[in-house]
């Protein structure tokens, strides 16, 4: 996957004599069949199409930017007169929703945004403008309708959220500084007191960065390491002569690429998903063409760049062997599991697919089964699968259990099939699993794990068994139960979300779809429509369907 400005010329490119081409491009050249082509409008669109057909496709020649869809960013919501401030994955692009990020290491935002919260007063509910929520009752919340000119006090705080954002902690300071004898000159000593807690704290926090240049330029520096099949790059964001914290990104499938073209592709592939990039860009070595036209790629040979850009490459070497070496263990650990299962259920190879299954429900309610895959010992995400269960009249988790595998191995025949199935559950869930497949004639390895005493249990075994707790083998089945556990939960509580909120606003009484709109867009959730009074409801919703709702509600 790639893309050119001059397809022509790129493609022709690698098929020129004496072309200098890296290993890897050299294979693919020689194996190349046939070509297919799409036009976008500009360059922002073929960069976020290559990285869609990446990640879908996963093709051997493109580097694979490692865990880029759990990267984490903070959203500001302009469509809304007070904007919510709150973390999301996976963002839908929008003009009016303003992006910072991604962040790689989500716990350090995490640990930084309680901080900006309460000194800035953001708004991080979802309660509508002219219902304060506990928190702007006490002062410590902004983003409510609490009286005159509310509203641009609080896009004066937001304003400073994207500048801190941004590493100017210097500037929003100054700013403030003004603001406080401002309000101490004309006797507003409540906001004078309030902006110089604010100023306090930001000067807390400007105490804790590295200043790396006094020029107070902004711009990244990124270093890079390579070792065999997998490259890390790490980048150093300068803001205004400060350094702030560093992200390290790993990437896959880079054996046989260059410095070069690694870099290349990493940042054909970043730009498209960050928001916190500036044009000034230092790099270790020079790139033969910019891979992105808003970037100013340059190369540091000397001063306070340079040993930036020599720290960057340690870094990137330092975040290389630790994840190398994490990888490692996790490869021993996960081939003595693989071992030890082929002997404990006398199966005739070392397991490659195993397949762990689990239903989540409360009371039969919204029940959904999942299934995860291990592929040679390690999580496989890419085959993990969810199913909606088709309840019975009486709650039965073990017939729940019986339909999802019945399903799975009847109606998706394209699938490949599991050396080994584990079954979150007991000798019931096992018997149970066990007549039901085989009615259609289907007979594989298959186990059941249960909780708290960890028994394994095993067809044609009266008694379970039970292995040490540091056994690989049980490790790896505990890893794979807690797994589907988790990855079922997750999809449970997605449907039942979705379902309470559905159905209580259908409920309403003589409420259709128009007047649930108007409700919604006034009152935001049910909670807070219950504690409106009905003359407030009568104009919205008129006297007869107000006195429903509130006879409803109450």
């Amino acid at each position: 996957m790639g893309k050119a400005k001059n397809l022509r010329s790129r493609v022709h490119s690698y098929f020129q004599p004496g072309a200098e081409l890296s290993p890897a491009k050299k294979i693919m050249a020689r194996q190349v069949h046939h070509l297919t082509t799409t036009e976008v409008a500009n360059e922002t669109e073929a960069l976020l199409l290559e990285r869609t057909l990446i990640k879908q496709h996963q093709p051997p020649f493109n580097i694979d930017l490692k865990d880029d869809k759990s990267w984490l960013y903070i959203a500001i919501d302009y469509n809304q007169d007070y904007p919510t401030v709150e973390f999301v994955r996976r963002p839908t692009p929008s003009k009016k929703v303003k992006l910072f990020g991604p962040y790689v290491a989500a716990s350090s935002i995490r640990q930084l945004f309680p901080f900006f919260k309460k000194t800035l007063g953001l708004k991080t509910c979802s309660l509508p403008a002219n219902k304060p929520c506990f928190q702007a009752s006490l002062g410590r919340c902004l983003g409510h309708n609490l009286g005159p000119g509310s509203k641009r006090r609080y896009h004066q705080q937001l304003k400073y959220f994207e500048q801190l954002m941004k590493g100017d902690v210097s500037n929003v300071t100054a700013t403030l500084s003004k603001e406080m004898q401002q309000a101490a000159k004309s006797k507003d000593y409540e906001r004078a007191a309030r902006i110089r807690d604010q100023l306090r704290a930001l000067r807390r926090l400007q105490e804790k960065q590295s200043v790396v240049s006094t020029r107070r330029e902004s711009f990244d520096v990124y270093g890079l390491a390579q070792s065999g099949n997998a490259a890390a790059i790490v980048r150093l964001p300068i803001r205004r002569g400060v350094l702030l914290e560093s992200d390290g990104f790993l990437l896959e499938h880079t054996k046989g690429l260059s410095n070069i073209e690694i870099l290349a592709e990493f940042f054909e592939q970043y730009a498209s998903q960050a928001t916190n990039l500036v044009k000034k860009v230092y790099l270790p070595i020079k790139l033969k063409t910019a891979p992105v036209s808003k970037l100013s790629f340059r190369v540091a040979e000397r001063g306070t760049k340079r040993r930036l850009v020599n720290l960057a490459n340690k870094s990137a070497q330092n975040h290389l062997e630790q994840s190398v070496a994490s990888w490692q263990r996790k490869e021993v650990r996960a081939r003595e599991g693989l071992k030890q299962l082929k002997t404990i259920f006398n199966l005739p190879a070392v397991p490659k697919r195993i397949e762990g299954f689990d239903i989540s429900n409360i009371q039969g309610k919204e029940a959904v089964g999942s299934m995860v895959v291990l592929t040679n010992g390690l999580p496989d995400s890419k085959h993990y699968r969810k199913f909606k269960i088709q309840a019975p009249a009486k709650p039965n988790d073990v017939r729940m259990l019986a339909e999802m595998l019945v399903r799975r191995f009847t109606k998706n025949t394209d699938w490949p099939k599991p050396d080994l199935i584990i079954l979150d559950g007991g000798a019931a869930q096992l018997s149970t699993v066990k007549k039901a497949l085989s009615e259609f004639k289907i007979n594989l390895p298959l186990t059941a794990l249960a909780k708290r005493e960890e028994l394994i249990y095993l067809p044609n075994k009266k008694e379970p068994l039970k292995l040490p707790s540091d056994s690989a083998a049980l490790l790896l089945l505990e890893s794979l139960r807690d797994e589907a556990h988790r990855f079922g939960i997750t999809y449970y509580r997605s449907r039942h979300r979705k379902k309470t909120v559905k159905s209580a606003w259908d409920e309403l009484p003589g409420v259709g779809p128009v007047f649930k709109k108007k409700l919604k867009a006034a009152y935001g959730s049910i909670r807070t429509l219950r504690q409106a009074n009905e003359q407030e409801l009568t104009k919205i919703v008129g006297q007869v369907r107000a006195t429903a709702i509130k006879n409803y509600l109450s």
